[in-house]
């Protein structure tokens, strides 16, 4: 009986910590303006590239576009601080597409739903804090 017993709190135990190990970020990405081309989002960690470099994201996703809305969830991230770009490249040139004056002609967005003055967010204002689990909702703007 005491065997039993031991042998289920550690079992109990063991599958605690696993789910502690797992930390998934879900990300929803809404407003956007049409269901063409994909959503490019890049995850940065510690700043490292933060917005205009996804080659030094930490992650990197292309994902598919139903009903004007997207979503991935990021699993196994060590907790920490963490910033998130999006792009609606809608033509599927996995680049930003601009007018002749620079701005934007697909959609964009950044964690926390932060808008640069000239130009993008900073990583202080985009980072969040990332634990066991989180989320976070990015309104594409145009």
């Amino acid at each position: 009986m005491i065997r039993t017993a031991i042998i289920f709190f550690l079992f109990i135990g063991l599958t605690s910590f696993h789910f502690i190990k797992q930390s998934g970020l879900t990300v929803s990405i809404t407003n956007l303006r049409n269901d063409k081309g994909h959503v490019l989002i890049s995850l940065f960690k510690n700043g490292d590239g933060y917005p205009d470099k996804p080659d030094k994201a930490f992650r990197k996703e292309k994902l598919s576009i139903k009903n004007n809305k997207a979503s991935v969830v990021f699993n196994d991230l060590p907790a920490g601080d963490y910033a998130i770009a999006i792009l609606h490249d809608e033509d599927d040139d996995l680049r930003m597409n601009k007018t002749w004056l620079g701005l934007p002609k697909e959609g964009y967005g950044f964690s926390n739903n932060v808008m640069g003055t000239f130009g993008p967010p900073s990583y202080s204002k985009a980072k969040f804090a990332h634990s066991n689990p989180s989320s976070q909702e990015i309104k594409t703007r145009y």
